[in-house]
C-alpha cells in the first residue's frame, strides 16, 4: 500500500476554538492519518477571514485560493480533498491541474445540495464527488464527468465517546430549526408528548432553546436514554421523505457515543443498520412517541444502544470511511480491511450477538426504490451476488454502500 501526500481543504473552524472537535472534517484527516498518509489540513474559511482586506467580506478570495495553489504544489500533493470548498475558484482548481498533471481532486458534501452555479461547474472538474445522501447520485453523474459516490457520516472512537454518566434524561432532541421548518413541527410535538407522559426532555438549538458543543455535548447525550435525530429533508410522515441514504451528522454522533438513537424510517438504512436492534426507526411522530413509551418502561433502549455503537464503530469509524474514499478516487486498493480498527469486535456487546444486517457476497441485496428530483422513479441495483473477481474489483473489502458510485449515469464497477 503506498502513502499518499493529501491536502485536506475543509471547514476546520480553527476561531471556534475546539468546540466542533467532533466535526468530519477532523474525522475524515484522523481517517487519512491512520492509514498511513500525510495530511495537511487546509481551513479555507479561516483563511479568507483572515487575508480580507479591512475586514470586507469574501476580500480574501483571491489570496486564500492563490494560497492553496501554493500548498498544493510545495507539497506535491497526490490528492487535494475538499469539504463542501463553495469558496474554491474554479481558476484555482485548474491552476492546480496544470501544475500537477497527476493530482487527483475531489469533493466531500454531507449538507443540502443548494448551492449556486459556480459550485456545480466545478463538478465538471474533480475526480470523485462524495455525499452523505444517494439519491441523486445517479442524476448528477449523467451531467457532470466526475464519479459520484455516497459515504457514510462518521462515528469514531476517538471523537465520539461513551461517557459513564447517570441517566438523568429521557430523551434528548437536537436540531436547529425555523418556525416553517417540519423540524419546528416535530419538536413541538414531541414537547408536548413528553409533558403529558411526564417525560425528562432536554431540547437544544430548538424552540428557542440554545446550542451545545465541544465536550457538553458529549455530556448532554451520554446523560439521555434515548436520543432522537430529525433533519429538515425529512417529514412528519417518513414515507414522504425523498431520501436514500441520507442522515446527519447528529445521527453518527448519537449512535457513536452510545445512546438509543430514533431515526425517521429512510430508505438504504436498513442494510447499515437493523431496526429494533441496533437502532430504532420510525413511521411517524405516533409511532415514535409509541415506542418511546415502549423502550423506557421496558430498559430495552440501554441493548439498543450498546449495539448500535458496536456496529457503527466498526462498519463507519473514520479509518474504514477514509480508505473506502481514497479506493474510489485511485481506483487501486489500500489495504486491509480496517473495519475492526475503533469498534473492536463487533461480534458481541455486553454477551449478546452483533446482529449485523450485512449480507454474503452470495446474497442479493433487494434494489431500493426512489424518486429522483424530476419526480421519476429510479432504481437502485445491487451486487448480483457477483463475487469480487467477477466485479473486477478494486475493493480492499466489500463496503455496505458500495454500490452507490456512479459514472455517466451508471452504477460504476
Amino acid at each position: 500500500m503506498r502513502s499518499l501526500k493529501i491536502v485536506h481543504c475543509g471547514i476546520f473552524n480553527e476561531y471556534d476554538d475546539g468546540s466542533f472537535f467532533y466535526g468530519m472534517e477532523r474525522k475524515i484527516s484522523h481517517g487519512l492519518i491512520r492509514g498511513g498518509h500525510f495530511v495537511y489540513d487546509f481551513s479555507y474559511r479561516d483563511w479568507e477571514r483572515s487575508l480580507r482586506f479591512c475586514g470586507l467580506k469574501n476580500s480574501g478570495l483571491a489570496k486564500m485560493n492563490a494560497k492553496l495553489v501554493r500548498i498544493c504544489e510545495n507539497i506535491g500533493a497526490d490528492l487535494l480533498l475538499i469539504g463542501k470548498g463553495e469558496k474554491i475558484g474554479l481558476s484555482a482548481l485548474r491552476t492546480i491541474k496544470s501544475a500537477l498533471p497527476k493530482i487527483k481532486i475531489a469533493i466531500w458534501y454531507v449538507d443540502h445540495l443548494q448551492e449556486k452555479r459556480e459550485f456545480f461547474e466545478k463538478l465538471s472538474f474533480i475526480d470523485v464527488f462524495f455525499w452523505a445522501n444517494a439519491l441523486k447520485l445517479r442524476d448528477l453523474s449523467a451531467r457532470y464527468g466526475a464519479k459520484f459516490a455516497f459515504f457514510p457520516n462518521i462515528s469514531d472512537a476517538a471523537f465520539d465517546r461513551r461517557l459513564d454518566a447517570a441517566k438523568t434524561t429521557d430523551v434528548i432532541y437536537i436540531a436547529r430549526d425555523y418556525q416553517e421548518d417540519v423540524r419546528y413541527k416535530f419538536a413541538l410535538l414531541l414537547r408536548d408528548f413528553c409533558e403529558k407522559e411526564g417525560l425528562g426532555l432536554k431540547i437544544f438549538a430548538s424552540l428557542g432553546a440554545p446550542a451545545v458543543f465541544g465536550d457538553k455535548f458529549h455530556c448532554e447525550i451520554a446523560a439521555a436514554k434515548i436520543a432522537i435525530n430529525f433533519n429538515r429533508d425529512d417529514e412528519l410522515e417518513c414515507a414522504h421523505a425523498r431520501k436514500l441514504l441520507g442522515a446527519s451528522d447528529r445521527m453518527a454522533q448519537f449512535l457513536g457515543c452510545g445512546v438509543c438513537t430514533f431515526s425517521p424510517k429512510i430508505a438504504g438504512f436498513e442494510r447499515l443498520y437493523e431496526d429494533g436492534s441496533e437502532i430504532v426507526y420510525f413511521d411517524d411522530p405516533a409511532d415514535c412517541f409509541s415506542k418511546i413509551k415502549h423502550l423506557l418502561s421496558s430498559g430495552e433502549y440501554a441493548r439498543i444502544a450498546r449495539r448500535g455503537r458496536a456496529k457503527t464503530l466498526k462498519i463507519a469509524n473514520a479509518a474504514r470511511v477514509a480508505k473506502f474514499m481514497l479506493e474510489t478516487i485511485f481506483e487501486e486498493s489500500f489495504g486491509t480491511d480496517l473495519k475492526n480498527m475503533d469498534g473492536g469486535s463487533c461480534g458481541k456487546a455486553s454477551g449478546e450477538e452483533c446482529g449485523s444486517s450485512r449480507k454474503d457476497a452470495s446474497d442479493k441485496i433487494c434494489d431500493e426504490k426512489c424518486s429522483s428530483a424530476d419526480g421519476d422513479k429510479k432504481f437502485f441495483g445491487a451486487l448480483n451476488g457477483k463475487d469480487k473477481n467477477e466485479r473486477s474489483d478494486f475493493y480492499s473489502e466489500d463496503y455496505e454502500w458500495r454500490e452507490f458510485v456512479y459514472k455517466n449515469g451508471e452504477k460504476f464497477r
